[in-house]
């Protein structure tokens, strides 16, 4: 009985592994992309704000793929923080 308690705690983690990596990486290119508009670089922050919405998108695919659905409602949250950051983020700096 232990062996199959922890070969599911294994295959969980495993799944949640790769969702939380790619939600990590979502931030950070969140994050750069803040950094970049703060430094009036359009360019920059237009690749970091696309690809933290890939990276995003990648993780809700992942978690709907993988089945673990706290994580694609998790996803899906953080998506739409991160979209309306963005908006947000770039009118503001736009309207300047």
């Amino acid at each position: 009985m232990p062996i199959a308690l922890n070969t599911f705690i294994v295959a969980i983690s495993s799944r949640w592994w790769s969702v939380g990596g790619q939600l990590l990486a979502s931030c950070a290119a969140l994050l750069s992309g803040h950094q970049d508009i703060g430094l009036r670089s359009r360019v920059g922050a237009f690749f970091g704000f696309l690809m933290a919405t890939a990276f995003g998108v990648s993780a809700l695919a992942t978690a709907i793929r993988t089945k673990l659905w706290g994580g694609a409602a998790i996803c899906t949250v953080i998506l739409c923080l991160e979209i309306v950051f963005i908006v947000r983020w770039w009118s503001r700096r736009t309207s300047l």
